[in-house]
């Protein structure tokens, strides 16, 4: 065996591990929308029990936090974002980009719990938060989802190639 077959062969192997690190990556990342979904979950639980977790608020941290915003106010806001986040997903899916947001979303709905809660209208409105964050971190999931099974077929095929170059090139 000449020294350019062995240099051709290890090529081979280096590119054939990197294809195969690459194709783990991506399962790893395409999963990455499911612990979104559970870390909300998770996140919604104490919300869901706040009456029985959290004291209400004192007179004093009432009037330090001033008025808080209405009810109708917050939900008018939660549609706004509801809407806003669901087509920024829906036009990533459509033009299959690359950018995944997954756990920010976590965060403003969390805030929306806050203000629910501060507002003392946190019960009527636990559903609404909760049935918005599911659609959002689903769509948000299945996204990723897409994205990372479509270069999963892509480094597989090119895998599937390099393996056949190599299969034929041993012989």
């Amino acid at each position: 065996m000449t020294n350019q077959e062995t240099n051709r062969e290890s090529s081979q192997a280096a590119q054939r591990a990197a294809l195969l690190e690459s194709i783990r990556r991506l399962h790893t990342r395409s999963y990455r929308g499911m612990w979104a979904i559970a870390a909300f979950a998770c996140a919604s639980v104490p919300v869901m029990l706040s009456e029985q977790l959290f004291p209400p608020l004192s007179p004093e941290v009432k009037k330090m936090l001033g008025t808080p915003p209405s009810s109708n106010m917050i939900s008018a806001l939660l549609v706004v974002y509801a809407f806003s986040a669901i087509l920024l997903v829906l036009g990533r899916i459509t033009n299959a980009s690359p950018k995944i947001v997954s756990f920010s979303h976590i965060s403003y709905l969390v805030c929306f719990y806050a203000f629910y809660y501060f507002s003392g209208v946190l019960p009527e409105n636990f559903w609404a938060v909760l049935a918005t964050g599911m659609t959002i971190l689903s769509l948000e999931s299945y996204q990723i989802w897409s994205l990372s099974m479509a270069e999963i077929r892509e480094k597989e095929e090119a895998l599937a190639v390099l393996e056949r170059r190599m299969g034929h090139e041993g012989n």
